[in-house]
Formats: structure tokens, sequence, C-alpha cells
């Protein structure tokens, strides 16, 4: 059925953390902490799951197993540089020698951030960019509650520089979590909005990865199953949020999917999307879900190949020529933006006057531009901006 395989060329790949699992496999977390030599536990999540009846459940089995901990639990949406320093700050003064992250993107990449800043010191903003992080962190267990992210499997931690208004990613191998728990019952009761944004955010890394220059014979596969199950479980996880069967499907598919955004990498979804979230507030998984359509629509044709190779996996071979695969492909995407009642720019409050500038600071996100299947500039990241509007 994979009918595209990128000819085999000079590529790394690697996969890390060790991962469990499964529906109830939360309950293996003391026994995680206790493999990585755990004595004093960081437990990192943010205000809202901090008063659920699924949090207070979680602590008492940490109880119950002599595990001794404190939580940090002042993250209220996309985290800033100062979140990350106060977290770090926290455990450190705790006396913690361990991190575990459960919640969202915003969660793990805070708790990623806070077990690399106690061992090396320092701000987030020290180690935004790539390789500056000097040395490895505390151990660190990620338990994402959303299927979106894949941050229980990357190198990266996303923080917002308020006074800049301006996103910065830590990318270093020194946030590769050591364990990712992935328990299917934990998102249940995600919201629907969150549930579509998060999962647009999965579908993005999924098809970003697949089509990125850095795409190879091992991370396409992945790439293409995680697509898979994203398209055909979103909807009805959206729909019905105690589906158990979609909710476990989509925690896997974006597992899959982050994978292959740590190997393969994304595209200039990815960076014309930053500077609406810096600048506008947009959350993540929507910006990135609302460009998605009309970057690989700018892409067409260089990659009227894949996204048919997408369509035969998805709804079956058929004699369609690839262009019409491919714009069919697109046009099922945005009928699931609009399913999902995910708002256009002018509905986010941003005018085409702001265009020139937003554009400006995308380019400047310079790897996913560059990992880009056709090469991009400012003009054309206006008419993606106007094509989204």
């Amino acid at each position: 059925m994979f009918s595209y395989i990128t000819m085999i060329k000079k590529f790394t790949f690697l996969c890390k953390p060790e991962v469990i699992y499964g529906e109830n496999s939360i309950t293996r977390l003391p026994e995680a902490i206790k493999s990585l030599g755990g004595k004093k536990l960081l437990l990192v999540t943010d205000r809202n799951f901090s008063k659920t009846e699924i949090f207070t459940g979680i602590k008492e089995l940490l109880k119950e197993n002599s595990v001794e901990y404190v939580v940090f639990d002042s993250i209220s949406g996309e985290p800033s540089t100062e979140t990350g320093d106060e977290c770090a700050s926290f455990g450190k003064n705790h006396g913690c020698d361990i991190v575990c992250g459960i919640g969202g993107g915003s969660t793990l990449d805070t708790a990623k951030a806070a077990a690399v800043l106690i061992t090396n010191r320092g701000s987030v903003r020290d180690y935004q960019g790539l390789d500056k992080v000097p040395g490895p962190g505390l151990p660190k267990i990620m338990i994402p509650t959303t299927a979106g992210t894949g941050s229980e499997v990357t190198f990266t931690a996303v923080f917002i520089r308020k006074d800049e208004k301006k996103k910065g990613g830590i990318n270093s191998k020194y946030l590769y979590p050591e364990v990712a728990i992935l328990d299917p019952l934990l998102t249940l009761t995600v919201p629907q909005n969150i549930t579509a944004s998060t999962g647009l955010d999965a579908l993005c890394h999924a098809i970003e990865s697949f089509i990125s220059k850095k795409a190879n014979f091992l991370t396409e596969p992945v790439s293409l199953s995680a697509i898979k199950l994203i398209m055909e479980n979103l909807p009805s996880a959206y729909e019905n949020g105690s589906d158990i069967k979609s909710r476990a499907s989509m925690l896997y598919g974006s597992f899959l999917a982050g994978i292959c955004l740590a190997n393969a990498g994304v595209t200039a979804v990815h960076s014309i999307s930053y500077p609406l979230g810096g600048v506008f507030g947009v959350s993540h998984g929507v910006g990135n879900g609302l460009l998605l359509p009309y970057v690989l629509e700018f892409d067409m044709p260089e990659i009227s190949p894949k996204l048919a190779c997408i369509y035969n996996y998805i709804y079956g071979n058929s004699e369609k020529e690839d262009i019409e695969k491919g714009e069919i492909f697109i046009s099922e995407i945005k009928q699931m933006l609009k399913r999902f009642k995910i708002p256009h720019l002018k509905e986010l409050g941003i005018s085409p006057e702001n265009f020139h500038s937003l554009a400006e600071d995308a380019m400047k996100v310079a790897v996913p531009i560059e990992n880009n299947p056709k090469p991009i500039n400012i003009s054309n990241i206006i008419n993606i901006y106007q094509a989204a509007f």
C-alpha cells in the first residue's frame, strides 16, 4: 500500500524515550520513577488539570508507593520564558532529582526545560536555539493528556518571549525524556475545542514530516501511518470525547507524528504559524491547522506525488491523476477545519496590514523554511496569509 519511497540517502533516525502505552498505564508511574533512581519528584502540570479527580488519583498513587513529590501547577496557556524559569527554581529549591510532566504540550515543554535548567542553571532564554544546552538535565518522565504536540518524544520545548512577542524553542538532545507514559484514559475529558486544536497540530506534524526535505525511508511510513490514524479518528474524538477507541488511536497517532517531527522536522506551516502565537496569542494548534491547507496548495505541484500517496493510503488507489488526488486531500482538510469551527485570520483579529511584518518574522524561523519542499519567500507567505484571511 505504501507506493512512495524516498531514495535511500544519508540520514539519521532516533527513537527515544522508553514508551509505556495502554489504558491504565499511568499506574506504572511509580515504577518508572524508581527505575530512574528518583528520590524526590517535581510534578509539573497546569492549573486546570491539577484540580481534576484524575490528578488527585495520581497523587494518591504516588503516596501509596512512598514517592515524595512537590507540585508545580502555575501553567496557563502557552508558557512564557518566565514560567520555565519559575518552574526550574521551584524544583531546585525543593531538592528535586527527577521531573514528571503531566498535561498538554505547554506542560511537557515546561517540565523538560525545568529538568535541564536545574542542572545547568541559567534561564530559558539562555538556551533558546539549537544545541545550546551544555549538559544533561534531571531524568524526565512525560505523560501527555492531549493527543497533539508529541512533546513526549521530541527534543524541543517552546516558550514565548512576552516582551518581544516572539516564540523560541530550546532544541537539544538533552531534552529527550527518558520515559513516556501514554494512557488514553487521561485524554477522555479533554474539551472539544482542545481536542480539535491539538489534533490538528498532530496532523501537521504527520503531514509536514512526510513532505519535508529531511524525510527518509524510515520516517515516511511512520508519518503515513500517523496521517491515516489522525484523519480517521480525530473527527470521532471531536464529536464523542468518551470514544476510547478514537482517543487511543489519536494518542498513538500523535506519538508517531512526534517521532517523525523529531527526525524529519516540519516545514513552512510551523514557521508561518509561529508569529501568530507570539504576536497575537493564537494557539499553536489553531495557527498550524488553519495554515496547513494553504501551505500545501502553495507547495503544489512539487508535493503532488506525496499527497497522492497519502490519498491512496487512506482512500484506496484510483485512476485519478496525482494533482487531483492532492487537491481532494487538501479539500478534506479544509472541510475538517470547518467542522471544527477553526477561525480564519480576520476572525482572530489579524488584518492584512499585519501580514508583511508577520511574514518577516516567519522567515526568521529558518529551519522549517529550509525543510519546505518548495522555496518560499516573504511575498509567498503574505499570499498564504491572504488565503487564510
